[in-house]
């Protein structure tokens, strides 16, 4: 029996104990914390965060669809422009086999100017699809309809000073 008792008073007083160490810290200092960590920040530097903005869901859902039909949008301009690159390598190709030198390099360089812009839409699709990305995981960390948050953040080290934006999900974890 009392070995019983032993038991139950050494099981209770574990629990409080490891009960007392999971205190819960304030907003503020949340965020502070998650932004240091972020930024690979030590005690020593001076840090000010400011929410600058609230994003709700309905927000978030209108954002998600005006970056998903950019990126449709996109695709259909990299369609077009690779069967354009394409036709004018093929004529460049008949302006050779004709004897037509001045304009095979005409060609040439068009289809050469068309493959930057290739390429330029390529790269903001891949932006829109990293904007979406972050849509995405602000989307699964929604709580009470706040998907998240825009943040201004000032430290200085040393000489050197710094302002940043930042976007933290509900939760106050810092996502880009």
């Amino acid at each position: 029996m009392t070995s019983k008792l032993f038991f139950a008073l050494v099981s209770i007083s574990v629990f409080f104990i490891s009960c007392k160490g999971d205190e819960k810290l304030a907003d503020s200092e949340l965020i502070e914390k998650n932004v240091r960590a972020f930024f690979f920040m030590g005690d020593t530097v001076d840090v000010d965060v400011t929410i600058t903005d609230t994003i709700h869901d309905t927000d978030l859902t209108e954002m998600l669809a005006t970056v998903e039909e950019n990126i449709r949008l996109i695709q259909l301009d990299i369609d077009t422009l690779t069967i354009m690159i394409d036709d004018w390598a093929y004529k460049a190709i008949d302006f050779e086999k004709n004897n037509q030198l001045m304009e095979s390099k005409e060609a040439k360089i068009k289809s050469l100017d068309y493959r930057v812009k290739h390429q330029q839409l390529e790269f903001q699709k891949a932006q829109f699809s990293q904007t979406s990305r972050i849509l995405l995981h602000l989307k699964r960390s929604i709580w009470a309809n706040i998907a998240g948050f825009e943040a201004t953040v000032h430290y200085q080290l040393g000489e050197e000073v710094n302002d940043l934006e930042i976007l933290m999900d509900a939760n106050y974890t810092v996502v880009d």
